[in-house]
């Protein structure tokens, strides 16, 4: 079986950091981990699983663009469920950064 290709276009690094989340249009919140991230956006898991399209806001506490917390816009690309013993949440979510948000 031939390996399968990567689909993004940057370096993927991983780097754990937890992460708060907003659901754009409800303004809820939702506590996430970051596992990886890319320059076009990063991997959480969560029990929070927004649809593919959904935008969120993204804020990272331990932020590996900056030395201080950060906050981004971004679209789900998509999801998927985990099976309980692979992960403490329920599932793992790709996203794709607009542009980072100035902190207010």
């Amino acid at each position: 079986m031939a390996p399968t290709a990567e689909q993004r276009d940057t370096t993927r690094v991983k780097h754990k950091a937890s992460i708060l989340l907003e659901n754009f249009p409800t303004g809820t919140h939702y506590e996430a981990k970051m596992y990886n991230y890319s320059r076009g956006g990063m991997y959480f898991e969560s029990d929070y699983a927004p649809l593919p399209g959904t935008e969120i806001y993204i804020g990272i506490e331990n932020s590996p663009y900056d030395l201080g917390p950060d906050l981004y816009r971004a679209k789900v690309k998509w999801r998927k469920e985990l099976p309980g013993q692979e992960s403490r949440y329920a599932f793992g979510v790709g996203v794709k950064y607009y542009y980072p948000v100035a902190p207010q």
